[in-house]
């Protein structure tokens, strides 16, 4: 065009130029920077770079996502499976890096953008300094992630290590288990102090879970028993029974490794399914000293003690004793006193003993999930590996933990055999023994793994799963009355104190209060169901924060006519 006037596409040109600037507002490069530190993408929405913010954004909206559909499809407890499998752990770890690279490209970017309408030296470097604080806050978040991946493989790697006591023993790891077959992992509790290499397994407990009804059944083999059956690749050995106490068989297999090359635990699996005529897949051995730890790091268990504990001859260590005596009630108990409810043997039965184990164990199972481990991971995780060991394969974790979420603690059935399941329980000279009926025992395990829980069964599982807090206070006036009504709660499966120190606002009451609090009823309904059933009367709901209990009974003059 003559006289130098612009073209029309220069013009053109101009125009998108200068509307496009003023689409986009001046704004701060550090802003945008640090709004795609806390998501990729942000920052260049800030900027209205719609498309830029898209591709950003993109890659980590896909990956929730995928995260998202496990946890719909699988729960926690599969989504936490599929992480902690090998694979999983590896893939995790490399997203992780990969994820920090695409934070810091997204928040460079932003930042350059930002800088493009006529920064000054200064801004510059200033918001360059900025961005570097920026950024370096951001990523520490991707090296805490990378630390709980390491944590989790170092765990997962410690206690599923295919060997049985982690030692480099080198065990034979059992087949793969394909998750729809029952699961019968044997628990084996030690006693192993520091630098010890012989020990008793105090606490056997096979627990046999269903895949298919989501119910678990426990039984214990009492320490004590003797002349149990042995499989024909340890005959030679031992002759056809193990005459000496069950509780040494681990030892005695340590100590013949050339009869025994997979190991002691894979010997003592071998010898048990030969006894309960039932395979036997994994097995997992927990020390004792660990397991108080992993309860103290849970905040305790809530045990109800039935009969009282007196033991005079506690074992304390090196050598020493002492007294125990644990009262009939509810409490929190911490790890040592949770470990001895389980393990005190005088003054009780050993049957009693199995029992409170077998108690100890639904108790950390119903008070514990998958969401509690996963918050108390990084804490567990020394205790844990140390405390545990498995020849559960690690790749069949996802399985193990997506059946782990579908089992309903309520669903768990202890089974403690006593005579007349064994034919003799006294003492000669290998001291105190068990001597079982091999044949009753096999066909007790099959009814049970086979009979439906019956309706009070099923009451009881429930009444344990709402663990009620129950409090019963003395409106009589007569001494007693309450802590001997707080025993027949007990006696008949509740969590029931009578609290000592606090008086109920009223005393000569002439009929017993029952009050539920703050919503109970909605909350433990069965418990509430069973105690209206057992006193004939119904209770009075009231909401009052200053009372933390679920039930209250207070106790009248008409309480002995009650339930007659």
């Amino acid at each position: 065009m003559a006289n130098g006037a612009p073209t029309r596409s220069r013009v053109r040109r101009y125009r998108a130029r200068v509307n496009s600037d003023d689409r986009i507002p001046k704004s701060s490069a550090f802003a945008a920077a640090l709004f795609s530190v806390l998501l990729p993408g942000l920052g260049q929405a800030y900027q209205r770079r719609w498309r830029a913010a898209l591709r950003f954004a993109t890659p980590l909206f896909l990956l929730a996502a995928g995260f998202a559909g496990i946890y719909v499809a699988d729960g926690l407890a599969g989504l936490l499976g599929l992480l902690l499998s090998p694979l999983g752990l590896s893939a995790a770890g490399i997203l992780n890096i990969l994820a920090a690279l695409w934070r810091a490209a997204a928040a460079t970017e932003a930042w350059r953008q930002g800088l493009t309408r006529g920064s000054g030296v200064r801004a510059t470097l200033l918001s360059s300094v900025a961005l570097a604080i920026t950024l370096a806050v951001g990523l520490s978040i991707h090296l805490l992630v990378g630390g709980y991946v390491s944590t989790a493989s170092a765990l997962v790697g410690g206690i599923f290590s295919g060997t049985e006591e982690g030692d480099g023993q080198g065990g034979a790891t059992p087949p793969s288990w394909d998750g729809t077959e029952r699961l019968n992992v044997l628990l084996i509790g030690v006693d192993q102090r520091q630098g010890e290499t012989s020990f008793n397994t105090d606490t056997l407990i096979v627990a046999s879970v269903d895949p298919v009804k989501g119910s678990v059944s426990m039984f214990s083999i009492p320490r004590d028993t003797v002349d149990v059956p042995v499989p024909a690749s340890a005959q030679a050995l031992y002759g056809s029974t193990y005459n000496n106490k069950i509780n040494s068989y681990y030892s005695s297999a340590k100590a013949n490794s050339d009869t025994f090359p997979n190991g002691p635990a894979a010997a003592l699996r071998e010898m048990l399914s030969e006894f309960y005529g039932i395979r036997i897949d994994y097995s997992v051995m927990v020390n004792f000293s660990g397991f108080k730890q992993i309860v103290d790091t849970l905040g305790g268990i809530r045990i109800t003690t039935k009969n009282p504990i007196v033991d005079e001859t506690y074992p304390a260590g090196a050598g020493h004793l002492r007294r125990i005596r644990m009262p009939v009630g509810v409490r929190t108990m911490d790890g040592q006193e949770a470990l001895i409810f389980a393990r005190s043997r005088h003054g009780s039965s050993d049957f009693g003993r199995a029992e409170r184990q077998q108690q100890v164990i639904a108790a950390v199972r119903a008070q514990t999930d998958v969401e509690a481990i996963a918050a108390n991971l990084p804490a567990l995780a020394s205790t844990l590996q140390d405390a545990i060991k498995s020849d559960f394969p690690q790749g069949d974790l996802p399985r193990l933990l997506e059946l782990l979420g579908r089992v309903d603690a309520s669903n768990l059935k202890s089974i403690v055999f006593a005579p007349p399941v064994y034919q003799t329980v006294g003492a000669d000279e290998r001291g105190y023994i068990i001597v079982p009926d091999v044949e009753k025992i096999r066909r007790a395990i099959l009814a049970a793994f086979a009979a439906e829980p019956t309706p009070d069964e099923v009451e009881e599982q429930s009444v344990e799963r709402e663990a009620a807090r129950i409090w019963v206070l003395n409106g009589t006036g007569r001494p007693g009355e309450a802590g001997a009504f707080a025993a027949r709660l007990i006696q008949a499966g509740l969590e029931a104190t009578a609290p000592s120190g606090i008086t109920p606002p009223e005393i000569g009451l002439l009929q017993t209060r029952l009050t539920v609090y703050n919503g109970a009823a909605l909350r433990v309904p069965v418990t509430l169901a069973l105690i209206e059933r057992l006193m004939g009367i119904r209770a009075v709901e009231i909401d009052d924060p200053s009372v933390t209990v679920d039930i209250q009974i207070i106790t009248g003059a008409d309480l002995s006519t009650l339930n007659e």
